[in-house]
Parts: structure tokens; C-alpha cells; sequence
């Protein structure tokens, strides 16, 4: 009888580790799901919906927009106002890393800026396994490495990775669990949630997809400004775009929704590209090269050549030739002359200011120069100067200068 009792308390023993061994996954992931988990082993204490859920379609359906004109520019498609007399956009170039940025603001009739497009940057898809030790395992870490960067971005999308709570003393709903939900598969699923943790920013008011390669953030700036950054996947690349909207402007919301609706990825090709773009512009009536329609074709050009003056001398001449005054000119005139040297006016009030910064700036490179060359002038006794310009004056005064002999010897 003994024997009998122990035997079966071994039995009961083994089955209730079989079982507890068996539940103990589920149980881990219905406590991460239910409240959050904060362990040796894996840490998630946030808790907004799209980190289990993944992301609701963009409201705003893809069509026509009427007096809008599809562009490629950089990296992008864009809808921009075309024939539309209340809005038009304007360039903007800045230097941001050392780099040209084909930045442009979007105006209304008044000029008013109703939002502004820049940060084109790229960036590699980060998919390394995170750090929480339970990845150490090798059946989750194994089913990650299988997914493509690819698979593992649509997941970051579109995966719902919230698990039906069933009853683990329940032989059916444990079986199905077991069938649809392996321990491994549970791993991937934390996998996901972390990607989304690092991808998805905790303070944007709004998380949206616009089709399966495209993650749309909003966000609330300071002084009533909107931020909206969008992220767009192509072969284990982000390539990604801000677009900052005002929102005292009553129409923000009419151009940020036909700015955006028909966005997507077109990557750039460079100079075939540019040639592209410009040849539009070529196919434009004389008279037409010198109005809006010509400085938006032939921006567009240029940002995907942002190193050719070509391009960014002849969009100065075609807008000098127009209406625009030499004040809206300024920030072309400026990125000008900071990336290549020149402003490409002709107009002569910017030319007689390029006069003025050539004259100083030469001002300057002659007066280092004299401070190079009389570097080792020793000045005897002891002299006090208020500053380096009153010691270069006293030099420049007292040195000797040799003159040269003539060398001719008499005959």
C-alpha cells in the first residue's frame, strides 16, 4: 500500500511539472498582457494600444487631387498645389550634417506659411534582438532569425499580438493554445512588442498606417504647431520625412490631407531623376518657365541633384526674371551663398552686397596672412598693448623693409 501511495505520488508529482511546465509560458504572457511585467527577464511597463494591437488605417483615401501636381522630389512622391491659386510652395534649402536639404514650405494666398516639409533622412531598419535575457533563449531566438526584416516590419504594422485568455486547467483550450500559440511563437510576439516600443513615440497623439510600408506619427509642438513624422520601409531602410503644420492657419488641415494622402516612396535615381523633373519643366511655354509652375519643377529637379549649381542657377535667374521680389528671394540667396560660394543674382542690390562680404572676407584672409608672416617679429623692450590689433599696428610701423639690390653688374 505504500509503494502504491508513493507511485502515485510520483506520478502526481511528474504531471503537475509536466503541467506546470507546459502553463508556465502562458501564464508569463497573459500577466504581460493583462498588466505589464517588470522582471529579471523581460521588462514591459508601457501600455498604450498599438504596442499589442498594431496600427489603424490613415482615414484619408488615395485619388485625384484636383489643381494639385504629383512631384517626385528626393526620395518622395508628393501631391504639391500646381493650379491651385490659394496655395503654392516655396522653397527653402538648408545645410543640416554638413548636407543640402531640399526643405519648402507650403503658403496661403497671403503668404502665410501653412506647414513646412524637411528632415529627409535615411536610416538602416534596426532589427537586433533586444537585450531583456529571456531572447537568450534559443527557440525564440531561432524564430526571430527566421522572419525577413521584411516580415518582421508588416508584423510591426499589422500584428495583433494580444492572445485570448482560455483556462490552463482546461485540456481542449490548453491543447489549442499549444496548436496556435508555441512558446516560440509567444517570443516573437514579445519580439514585436519591443520593436514597436523603440519605432512607436509614447507622446505622439496619433499612430496611423498609410498602406503596409508607411507609419504615420502625429505629435503637439509648442506655439500651436503639429508635427507629423512619417517613416517608410524599403529593403531593411527607413526613409523618413517631417512635416511640421501650423495650427492657428484655419486651412492647415485642408493641405496637410492632400499633401499627404497620396505620399508615398519613390526613390530617387539621381541625375535620371533630375532629368525627369527638368524635362517638365522644358515642356513648359516660354512665358510659363519664369511663374510658380517653373520654380516648382525646377526645385524638384535640383533635390535630387543637390550638388549641381546648374540646377540652382538657373531656378535663381528664371525667379529673378519673374515677380518675385529680392526679399522672398533671401533664403535662396543665402543657401547660396553658404553652399556654393555665390548668390547667382543679378539683381544689383544682392550684387552689392556679394561685393561687400568678397571685399571682407579677402579684408580678412590678408590680415591673417600678415599675422602669419610677422609672427616671429620680436619686439625689443617691454611693451604693453591693449589688444593684438594695437600690437600689429606697432609692427606694421616699426619694421624695416629691405629693399631689394639690383643685381646688374657694370660693363
Amino acid at each position: 500500500m505504500k509503494k502504491l501511495i508513493f507511485l502515485v505520488t510520483i506520478f502526481v508529482l511528474v504531471i503537475s511539472s509536466v503541467y506546470l511546465v507546459i502553463t508556465m509560458p502562458y501564464r508569463f504572457y497573459y500577466t504581460f498582457q493583462d498588466e505589464g511585467i517588470q522582471s529579471d527577464y523581460f521588462i514591459a511597463t508601457n501600455r498604450y494600444g498599438s504596442l499589442y494591437n498594431g496600427l489603424s488605417p490613415y482615414e484619408q483615401s488615395r485619388g485625384v487631387t484636383p489643381f494639385w501636381k504629383s512631384i517626385h522630389f528626393q526620395n518622395f512622391q508628393f501631391d504639391i498645389p500646381f493650379e491651385d491659386v490659394r496655395f503654392k510652395i516655396f522653397p527653402r534649402p538648408n545645410i543640416s550634417k554638413i548636407q543640402a536639404q531640399p526643405y519648402f514650405d507650403i503658403v496661403d494666398y497671403k503668404n502665410r506659411r501653412v506647414l513646412s516639409v524637411n528632415d529627409f533622412e535615411i536610416e538602416k531598419f534596426n532589427v537586433a534582438i533586444p537585450m531583456d535575457p529571456i531572447f537568450n533563449l534559443p527557440v525564440i531566438t531561432q524564430f526571430i532569425k527566421a522572419s525577413t526584416n521584411q516580415e518582421v516590419w508588416l508584423d510591426i504594422l499589422n500584428l495583433n499580438i494580444k492572445v485570448k485568455k482560455l483556462s490552463l486547467f482546461s485540456y481542449k483550450d490548453i491543447k489549442y493554445l499549444l496548436t496556435n500559440y508555441s512558446p516560440s511563437k509567444l517570443g516573437y510576439f514579445l519580439y514585436i512588442y519591443k520593436m514597436r516600443e523603440q519605432l512607436f513615440a509614447k507622446d505622439a497623439t496619433r499612430i496611423v498606417q498609410n498602406g503596409p510600408f508607411h507609419i504615420m506619427q502625429f505629435f503637439d509642438d509648442a506655439n500651436n504647431i503639429g508635427v507629423l513624422k512619417n517613416y517608410f520601409y524599403e529593403k531593411g531602410r527607413i526613409y523618413r520625412v517631417t512635416i511640421r503644420y501650423s495650427k492657428n492657419n484655419p486651412d492647415h488641415n485642408v493641405v496637410l490631407n492632400k499633401l499627404v494622402k497620396n505620399l508615398k516612396l519613390n526613390l530617387s535615381r539621381d541625375e535620371e531623376s533630375s532629368l525627369a523633373m527638368y524635362n517638365e519643366f522644358r515642356k513648359l511655354k516660354y512665358e510659363k518657365r519664369f511663374e510658380y509652375k517653373g520654380m516648382a519643377l525646377l526645385y524638384s529637379a535640383w533635390s535630387h541633384e543637390l550638388e549641381n549649381e546648374a540646377f540652382y542657377r538657373e531656378m535663381i535667374y528664371y525667379l529673378e526674371k519673374g515677380d518675385y521680389k529680392t526679399a522672398q528671394l533671401f533664403s535662396l540667396y543665402d543657401f547660396a551663398k553658404r553652399k556654393f560660394g555665390k548668390t547667382f543674382s543679378s539683381r544689383d542690390e544682392v550684387l552689392k552686397d556679394d561685393l561687400k562680404a568678397k571685399i571682407e572676407i579677402e579684408t580678412k584672409k590678408e590680415r591673417k596672412k600678415q599675422e602669419r608672416d610677422l609672427a616671429d617679429y620680436q619686439i625689443s623692450g617691454e611693451v604693453d598693448f591693449k589688444d593684438d590689433d594695437a600690437k600689429l599696428d606697432y609692427i606694421l610701423k616699426n619694421i624695416e623693409v629691405k629693399e631689394e639690390k639690383d643685381d646688374l653688374s657694370e660693363y
